[in-house]
C-alpha cells in the first residue's frame, strides 16, 4: 500500500498533486473492482472513466507546461499519447474478450502512473521550482470522480 507522504508522488505543485491524487483514487477503485471479480462490463466502464480522467489531466498538465515554456514538452506529450493509446487498446481488448479481467491490467495502470509521476512529472516540477513558478498557469481540475480516502493509497 502506498501513502502520499515522503514517497515522491507529491510534487509540491498543487494543481498536479490534486489531479494525481484523483487519478490514484480512481486507479484504486479500478483495482478494487478487479480484486472483487467485477463483471467485464463494469471493468470496461471503469477503465473508460479512467481514460477520460487521464485525458483531462494530460490536457491540464500540457497547458501548464506550455504556459511555463517547459523545454521537455514534446517528449512529455509523446509519453501521454503513448499511454492513452495503450489504455484505449487494453480497454477495447477487455471489451472484446481478448484480455481477461486480471490483476496484471490493474498493475500496469498503477505502475505506469507511479513511474510517470516519479520520473517525467518530477522533472517538470523541478523545472517549475527552479524557475520560481510552481503555481503559475491555468488551474484546470479533473471532473470529480470521488475524493481520495485518507492519506493511504493502494495500487
Amino acid at each position: 500500500m502506498l501513502t502520499t507522504g515522503g514517497n515522491g508522488l507529491l510534487l509540491s505543485v498543487p494543481q498536479m498533486d490534486r489531479e494525481h491524487l484523483e487519478l490514484i483514487a480512481q486507479e484504486n477503485e479500478f483495482s478494487a473492482a478487479v480484486d472483487a471479480d467485477a463483471s467485464r462490463a463494469e471493468l470496461e466502464m471503469r477503465l473508460t472513466q479512467l481514460i477520460g480522467s487521464f485525458g483531462s489531466h494530460f490536457d491540464s498538465e500540457e497547458a501548464l507546461m506550455r504556459s511555463n515554456r517547459f523545454p521537455g514538452l514534446k517528449r512529455h506529450i509523446d509519453e501521454h499519447r503513448k499511454l492513452m493509446a495503450q489504455l484505449t487498446g487494453l480497454r477495447d481488448d477487455l471489451g472484446s474478450g481478448v484480455v481477461n479481467r486480471c490483476f496484471a491490467l490493474a498493475q500496469f495502470v498503477g505502475l505506469w502512473t507511479e513511474q510517470h509521476i516519479t520520473g517525467s512529472d518530477t522533472d517538470f516540477a523541478h523545472f517549475l521550482q527552479a524557475t520560481g513558478r510552481p503555481d503559475r498557469g491555468p488551474q484546470v481540475c479533473l471532473p470529480s470522480g470521488g475524493n481520495p480516502r485518507g492519506s493511504s493509497l493502494r495500487w
